[in-house]
């Protein structure tokens, strides 16, 4: 064998795989560089049409669209008396109307109520004392407090985006989780006065599995643009006042199906403005709600 002829070709072949992967990495290179200025085309243009629509946008534009599903959800599966077990202290059972699937229990917390539509709530007696002078850190503080006696009570977050458009700050909100993502429908209402934590209301959902098959989610870009082009300036109160966009998330949302045993969460943006709060369906781009 002519072992230097052999390694001519050798050194050839690692050259010309050199040059594809080089290639390769040059063709990656430009195509993200594409995505990013094709992004910030579509921005340039979004910000153009709510200018339009006498909207601002005041927060920043997330870029992922990743492959969602449709989640099962439906209520506890658990039996309240043992959830009640759980979560208060010498709780006793006072009333129980299964044809309204209501329950009442008196605890050493309060009074615990589980209502026809599917919520928890929990009036303190007598109120949680609370710190004073917490500032920014006031909703983890107050959630770690109260999380004892909530069901699932690790599994909220502060729904910061709400709450610091919150006139009064005397209702703090949190969104029930799945992975990373919050789910807009399962919420925890805190209610608090000079004295502490008075109460809470809590939509009490069980999430199941995910469907099989998943679909890519529209951009944020898509759905800021189909609530631009659905807000007619002309019904607020001041037509000349800007309307500000100041969150937009992606999580999962439903209506409440108090009478169902199980419904679907659908992938969901939600865009919050200082006007209304929009929620756009991330798989077919239609608006579901707004409030």
């Amino acid at each position: 064998m002519d072992w230097s002829r052999a390694k001519t070709y050798l050194i050839v072949a690692f050259l010309l795989l050199d040059l594809l992967l080089g290639y390769q990495y040059y063709s990656s290179q430009q195509e993200a560089l594409g995505y990013v200025q094709s992004f910030s085309t579509q921005l340039d243009e979004l910000k153009e049409v709510l200018r339009e629509r006498r909207m601002i946008l005041m927060t920043e534009v997330p870029k992922e669209t990743p492959v969602m599903y449709f989640l099962a959800a439906g209520h506890p599966q658990e039996p309240l008396p043992d959830i009640a077990d759980r979560i208060l202290h010498n709780e006793k059972l006072v009333e129980d109307d299964r044809s309204k699937g209501t329950m009442k229990f008196n605890s050493y917390e309060g009074e615990f109520e589980v209502t026809s539509a599917g919520y928890f709530k929990l009036q303190y007696r007598p109120a949680l004392k609370i710190e004073s002078d917490l500032g920014v850190k006031r909703g983890q503080y107050i959630l770690q407090l109260i999380s004892p006696s909530v069901w699932n009570g690790s599994l909220y977050k502060e729904d910061i985006a709400i709450n610091n458009l919150s006139q009064e700050g005397t209702t703090l909100r949190y969104l029930q989780s799945y992975q990373r993502y919050p789910i807009f429908s399962a919420v925890l209402e805190v209610n608090l006065n000079s004295s502490g934590v008075t109460s809470y209301n809590q939509k009490a959902m069980e999430i199941g599995e995910e469907e099989e098959r998943g679909q890519r989610v529209i951009s944020a870009i898509g759905a800021i643009r189909t609530v631009a082009e659905k807000h007619d300036p002309a019904q607020l109160p001041d037509p000349k006042k800007f309307v500000t966009i100041h969150d937009v998330k992606l999580g999962y949302y439903s209506q409440n199906y108090a009478g169902a045993d199980e419904w679907y969460l659908a992938p969901m943006w939600r865009i919050v403005t200082d006007y209304k709060v929009f929620y756009v369906n991330a798989l077919t781009g239609q608006v579901e709600a707004g409030s």
